[in-house]
C-alpha cells in the first residue's frame, strides 16, 4: 500500500539521526549478527508527562537497506506522534461543554477505577474538567470532530487529561493521507484482533506455512528452525473480515525463550502472514539472552502480574517455560487449514480489485462502521514531513480494544467489545462472561 517506493522519500538521514542535534537521536544500529532478519533501530529520549520516554524505531525486514528506509520512516511517525509539532491550536473545554462534537472519552476505553485510586499518575476523566482537544474528521460521518489530545499525541499530556497513557497505536505515515489512514486503520484492527483472541481464550485455526504460496513463509520458517523454534500464524479475524494474522514462535525443548507473538493485518492476506513472521523472527534471536538477564524479576512478574509494568515486560515475560500454560489455546489450535481455504471467501467477495488506494480505504471504513464504530483521522504532519512529501496521522475507531502496557493500565477487559465481538464474529455462541476472560499479562510486543 505504498504510492510510491519506501526508498524515494528524500530522507535527510544524517540530519534526523546524529549524536549533535538528530530529531530522531543520535544514530541508528543495525544487528548485523541477526540470523533470522536484518534489523534497523534507533531511539530518542522524550519528554513526557510522566518524565523521560525512550522513544524506539525499528525497521526488520530481509535486507537492511530496507530495513533502514522504514525505520527512518518510522521515526518520523514517531515524531510526529509524540508531540504536537505542526500549526495546529489545540481547543480547550471538557467533553459537556464540547459533546456535541467530541469523541466521549469513555468510548475509547478507561482503566478500572482501581487503578485511578493507587496510581499517582492517573486521575479518573472527569467530564466537566477542561482538556486539550484537536481536531479530527470523521471518515464515517464526513464531518469534523474533537478527540482528546491525550489520544493524538501520547508523550504530551497535561495533570488535567492523565486519565489514560496512550502509545502509537493507530498512529501511521504515507505518502498521502489515504495511505496514512490505511496504515493507522490496519494497525488498530490489528490489535483489536489480537486482544480480542487474547483475553477472551479464543481458540483459532492455525494456517499451514506450507500453503501459504511465495517463498518468503517457508524461509522465514526454516530460518526460526534453525535458532531452535517451530512458527506457527493463526487466522485472527474476529468479527472483522480484514486478514489479522498472529504469529507465534515456540522453541522446541522448551527451554528459556519459550514464545515469542507478533501480530499483522493487511488487505493481502500472503502479506499478512510474512508481516507477522517477519516480525516474530525479529526477536526470537535474542528473547532466550534477555530471558535469562532478567529471570529473577520476570518469576517475580509471573508470580505478581502487578509487577508487569513497562511494554518489555509482556514480552519477555512468555520467555519463561512456564508462561506456556497461559498460552494453552494457541499450542493446541482448533484446527489446522489450507491458507486458500481460510482466506477463500476474502479473496473472493470481500477484497477490493479495483487498485485504487481509496476503495481500498473505503472497504475498511465500511468493515468499521458497519460494526458499529466511527473512524476518525487526525493530521498529526509537521512541515518537515509536508516538505519530504508524507503525511503522519492518527487514526481512531472508538469502541476497539486499545493497546496497553502494564497489568495496572489496561482497558480492553473493562469494554463491552470484548463481550461481544467473538460471538458477532461466530467464535462463541454467547457472549463472553468475566469468569471466560484469559485475565492474563497479553503478549504483545
Amino acid at each position: 500500500y505504498r504510492l510510491r517506493p519506501a526508498s524515494s522519500y528524500p530522507l535527510p538521514e544524517e540530519a534526523l539521526a546524529n549524536p549533535v542535534c538528530g530529531m530522531l537521536g543520535g544514530g541508528t544500529w543495525s544487528d548485523v549478527t541477526s540470523p533470522t532478519t536484518a534489523p534497523v533501530a534507533g531511539s530518542v529520549f522524550v519528554r513526557g508527562y510522566a518524565g523521560l520516554n525512550d522513544v524506539t524505531w525499528s525497521g526488520q525486514e530481509n535486507t537492511f537497506s530496507t530495513s533502514r528506509v522504514l525505520a527512518f520512516l518510522e521515526g518520523l511517525e514517531r515524531y510526529a506522534g509524540t508531540h504536537r509539532r505542526g500549526r495546529t491550536t489545540p481547543v480547550t473545554g471538557s467533553w459537556t461543554e464540547l459533546r456535541a462534537d467530541a469523541v466521549d472519552p469513555a468510548v475509547c476505553g478507561l482503566y478500572d477505577p482501581l487503578t485511578y485510586r493507587d496510581d499517582p499518575l492517573v486521575d479518573p476523566f472527569d467530564p466537566d474538567r477542561a482538556i486539550p482537544w484537536e481536531w479530527g474528521w470523521s471518515l464515517r460521518d464526513d464531518k469534523p470532530v474533537l478527540v482528546p489530545s491525550r489520544l493524538v499525541y501520547y508523550s504530551a499530556g497535561l495533570a488535567a487529561d492523565n486519565f489514560v497513557f496512550e502509545c502509537s497505536n493507530g498512529c501511521a505515515i504515507g505518502g498521502g493521507l489515504e495511505e496514512a489512514v490505511l496504515g493507522g486503520l490496519l494497525e488498530l484492527i490489528e490489535r483489536d484482533a489480537f486482544l480480542n483472541a487474547w483475553y477472551g481464550n479464543a481458540r483459532l485455526a492455525e494456517i499451514d506455512l506450507a500453503t501459504v504460496g511465495g517463498r518468503a513463509a517457508p524461509a522465514m520458517a526454516e530460518r526460526a528452525a534453525l535458532q531452535g523454534y517451530d512458527v506457527h500464524a493463526f487466522d485472527n479475524r474476529v468479527d472483522l473480515a480484514v486478514p489479522v494474522v498472529t504469529a507465534l514462535a515456540v522453541r522446541r525443548d522448551g527451554g528459556i525463550g519459550a514464545l515469542s507473538f507478533a501480530a499483522a493485518a493487511s488487505l493481502d492476506p500472503r502479506a499478512a502472514v510474512e508481516g507477522a513472521l517477519s516480525e516474530v523472527l525479529t526477536y526470537i534471536p535474542h528473547l532466550s539472552r534477555q530471558t535469562e538477564e532478567r529471570r529473577d524479576e520476570l518469576e517475580a512478574m509471573a508470580d505478581d502480574f502487578d509487577r508487569v509494568r513497562h511494554l518489555k515486560d509482556h514480552a519477555q515475560l512468555y520467555g519463561l517455560p512456564r508462561m506456556t500454560a497461559h498460552a494453552d489455546s494457541y499450542l493446541n489450535p482448533l484446527a489446522v487449514r489450507p491458507f486458500g481455504e481460510v482466506y477463500r471467501d476474502w479473496e473472493t467477495t470481500g477484497r477490493p480489485r479495483t487498485g485504487d488506494l481509496r476503495d481500498d480505504l473505503r472497504a475498511v471504513i465500511g468493515e468499521l462502521a458497519r460494526a458499529g464504530h466511527d473512524v476518525i483521522a487526525v493530521d498529526q504532519t509537521t512541515p518537515e514531513q509536508e516538505r519530504m512529501g508524507l503525511r503522519t496521522v492518527a487514526t481512531l475507531a472508538p469502541g476497539l480494544l486499545p493497546i496497553d502496557f502494564g497489568w495496572n493500565r489496561r482497558r480492553a477487559p473493562f469494554m463491552p467489545r470484548l463481550r461481544t465481538a467473538l460471538r458477532r464474529g461466530g467464535h462463541r455462541t454467547t457472549d463472553l462472561t468475566e469468569a471466560g476472560m484469559r485475565m492474563v499479562p497479553h503478549p504483545f510486543p
